[in-house]
């Protein structure tokens, strides 16, 4: 085991909530940086089956995507996103049409690409930090 790789601890944006990272992950960076990586490989998939859902009106499909999505963000660090997505998946359980929930999803669409932009900015960040300890 080499010493340099816990002399220096990775800075998380203030926005990911580090503790939990930490709790899941330690300071295991290489496998936070997979973690990352592999979020933002599905992650365009993923989104556009929520939009598709929306705007084909198909409640099912939408509480569906927005279910498998949900995840994804306690492990990236975001359980306030988790839980907006949570938030948002019982509110299409009562729902009968998607122009029911504009509002709401258009206030998730852009939490959501705020966090994809978030997620690749770290990721980022996490690649370059990596590198240094190779």
């Amino acid at each position: 085991m080499s010493g340099s790789n816990f002399s220096k601890k990775f800075i998380f944006n203030e926005k990911l909530d580090a503790n939990y990272l930490y709790s899941l992950y330690e300071d295991d960076y290489q496998y936070i940086e997979e973690i990352f990586l592999t979020t933002l490989a599905n992650f365009n998939e993923d989104f556009n089956s929520i939009k598709d859902a929306f705007e084909t009106n198909n409640i099912s499909d939408l509480k569906r995507a927005i279910h498998k999505m949900k995840p994804t963000f306690g492990f990236v660090g975001l359980p306030l996103v988790q839980n907006i997505c949570k938030e948002f998946e019982d509110i299409c359980q009562n729902a009968t049409s998607s122009n029911e929930l504009t509002s709401e999803y258009q206030q998730i669409v852009v939490t959501l690409a705020e966090s994809k932009e978030l997620i690749a900015s770290e990721y980022n960040k996490l690649k370059e930090f990596n590198s240094n300890f190779l």
